[in-house]
């Protein structure tokens, strides 16, 4: 089997490719090993992984049916999220512990970060389920491919892809869906056959919701709606060139609460935030051995911009918005992969794989209320490379290091290793360290009078390590376990600015930061163990499961928080799903119960204020009506469990939904 590596520019995310898991394929029993990986860029055996890594494919998507995005992404091992409130409210995804502003992600190889919000995170609020294709999930810091942000993990999301091959011919599904809360959602996927030598996917959708109530204390509905368009496009340019091109357009509606007069508590209020969300990239790859060549040299320039608006109103105080928001970032990237080397008697690379690229980005914000405005932008200039290779057959090693340059805070470099060693048939040990880095947002440095930032903040930094271990029998079943530990240290937060000379930070001593600053002030540690399984009991019966032991500590030295368990990182998380098709008459039928335990956790970094511990469990089912027709249903939260996850924030009850879809 051969080893060859694809679409550098990604490759090393996660430094040498994480296995992905047989569970992770939506059935155990697939004949075809490899697995072309996007959050890494390399086509890899599964077998052969030194990071934890998963992979939610078409088939998991399937069957999860509809909804938000991180809902699904939740379910993997180390994943924990917070929704404020109803259906499309701000959502934040932590992997290991990690903030979700320390989470990248990816959409069909665009950065999707906000740089005019305060972390520069992206929220998931908005990522809806109906035109994705598959979902990749990196755990653990790796800044060597992308640089910023990669402290706590990677989310690469494809889109609805074009047919590949010659043999690929015009498909595509419609889903229909109606059910709690007056919730409708519409979405579907078209794949066209080849057109020449070029080929798209296109996917479109829609939800609206009448929601619940954000505030847990309020009695007014929330709702959302939103609709999107996607497109991608393949096109082979004579034999050794492949042009590829993505756009996104999303435009979503959220109603919030607020702190209305005269009390000023957290309640029902008439508020609301439009967003609309534009992504798109365009590439061009050459590869002089042919577009089928998976050996030898190739490199590939491409250019990503991603553009989100936001803009909050409030009726009580007229139509023009209170608060308006703009961020865009651009990236222009050249990536080479070279492998050079010879095979094995199996046919996997036993050579040396060089990897390397060149980046720059340019990032601009802005922000407006009615008290001030501010505007901000930067440059960011990265390079990076890394050797993989196999000495052995057994045995696979990587070395990676990356250099940016920031024009505010200056330079960066970050490394990564790891070793991977397979004990016979069905072991293999691993081991990693990787750096991240998360550089300071235009938000935190922004040094306008009436704003907040402060111009001399250093980036936020992490070191990762992992031990891990698989054990697998081939198709039937496989036990990954994973101790991990990640020290941050520079971390950014808010800061009360003291009078006088000598007051740190330096700007607090200008009087231009009445109400405070930001400054690198704090260190953590997140460190834990991951278990993550499954086993294919019969041809009709999947069975699997995951734990993750997180435990975080904030560090700050001579804090009054240090030893404080950081807020919102439940200790335990665990997830258990059962599939089943019965078969015989029942043929193409599938049931699934899914179960997802969140432990307690702290609200704030005080732990002064407690949140509970949670089962969710949901009910799935989809029967097949006629050929090309399924019909499917599901209840999530079962057990009615009455929870939060923010204090404060309401969250959904028992709802059900049916729908239909039709395949063609």
């Amino acid at each position: 089997m051969p080893f060859p590596f694809r679409s550098a520019s990604l490759l090393a995310i996660a430094i040498a490719v994480p296995t992905v898991s047989q569970a992770d394929e939506g059935v155990l029993r697939k004949s075809d090993r490899e697995y072309s990986i996007t959050v890494t860029g390399e086509r890899l055996d599964r077998e052969r992984s030194n990071a934890s890594w998963s992979l939610i494919d078409a088939a998991e998507l399937q069957r999860a049916q509809n909804g938000s995005a991180a809902d699904l992404i939740a379910r993997r091992p180390g994943v924990s999220i917070t929704r404020n409130g109803t259906l499309g409210a701000v959502t934040a995804l932590r992997i290991r512990g990690a903030e979700g502003e320390q989470t990248l992600v990816v959409i069909d190889g665009v950065r999707v970060g906000d740089p005019s919000s305060p972390g520069g995170a992206f929220d998931f609020g908005n990522l809806m389920l109906g035109s994705i294709d598959r979902i990749e999930l990196l755990r653990g810091a790796n800044s060597l491919a992308w640089g910023s942000q990669a402290i706590g993990g990677v989310v690469s999301i494809n889109m609805t892809q074009p047919v590949t091959g010659d043999a690929g011919a015009t498909n595509g599904q419609i889903n229909a869906e109606y059910g709690a809360h007056d919730t409708t959602r519409l979405n579907g996927q078209l794949r066209t056959g080849p057109m020449g030598p070029t080929q798209f996917g296109i996917g479109a959708g829609y939800v609206r919701t009448d929601g619940i109530s954000n505030a847990a204390a309020g009695t007014e509905r929330d709702g959302y709606r939103q609709y999107s368009l996607n497109l991608s496009n393949r096109t082979e340019i004579g034999e050794t060139l492949s042009f590829s091109a993505f756009g996104l357009y999303a435009n979503s509606r959220v109603d919030l609460d607020g702190f209305a007069a005269p009390a000023f508590t957290f309640g029902d209020t008439g508020e609301f935030q439009k967003t609309s969300e534009h992504y798109a990239a365009a590439s061009i790859e050459h590869r002089p051995g042919a577009q089928a060549s998976t050996t030898g040299f190739s490199h590939k320039l491409q250019f990503g911009i991603a553009d989100i608006n936001r803009d909050n109103f409030d009726p009580a105080r007229g139509e023009t918005p209170s608060f308006r928001a703009r961020g865009r970032s651009k990236r222009l990237s050249y990536s080479i992969d070279w492998g050079f080397g010879g095979a094995s008697d199996n046919g996997a690379s036993n050579g040396l794989r060089l990897i390397a690229g060149a980046e720059r980005e340019w990032t601009r914000s802005q922000t407006a209320d009615a008290f001030s405005a501010d505007a901000g932008r930067t440059v960011t200039t990265g390079l990076w490379a890394m050797l993989a290779g196999r000495p052995t057959n057994g045995l696979s090693l990587t070395a990676g290091v990356r250099h940016d340059d920031h024009r505010d805070f200056g330079s960066e470099t970050s490394i990564a290793l790891d070793a991977g060693q397979q004990l016979g048939d069905h072991v293999t040990v691993r081991a990693s360290y990787r750096e991240g880095f998360k550089a300071p947002t235009l938000f935190q440095l922004s040094e306008a009078m009436g704003a907040y930032g402060n111009p001399a903040l250093r980036p936020e930094r992490a070191r990762s390590y992992e031990i891990g271990v698989r054990l697998s029998d081939g198709p039937w079943w496989f036990l990954d376990v994973a101790w991990f530990r990640r020290d941050s240290r520079d971390l950014i937060d808010f800061v009360t600015c003291p009078a006088g000379a000598n007051a740190l930070p330096a700007i607090c001593a200008t009087g231009k930061r009445p109400f405070g600053t930001y400054d690198n002030i704090n260190r953590a540690r997140a460190q834990g163990v991951e278990v993550d399984g499954a086993i294919q009991v019969t041809d009709r019966l999947l069975l699997r499961a995951n734990y993750s032991l997180i435990s975080t500590a904030d560090r700050t030295a001579a804090s009054s928080l240090e030893g404080k368990q950081l807020s919102r990182r439940p200790k335990h998380l665990a997830n258990a799903e059962i599939m089943w098709s019965p078969g015989d008459a029942f043929a193409g039928t599938e049931l699934s119960v899914a179960a997802r335990y969140t432990g307690a956790s702290y609200d704030d970094r005080a732990n002064s204020r407690r949140l509970g511990e949670y089962w969710l469990v949901d009910l799935r089912i989809r029967y097949p009506l006629v050929s090309g027709i399924d019909v499917f249903a599901r209840l999530e939260n079962l057990l009615d469990t009455d929870y939060q996850a923010v204090a404060g924030y309401g969250t959904t009850g028992r709802s059900a939904y049916a729908g239909i879809r039709w395949a063609f």
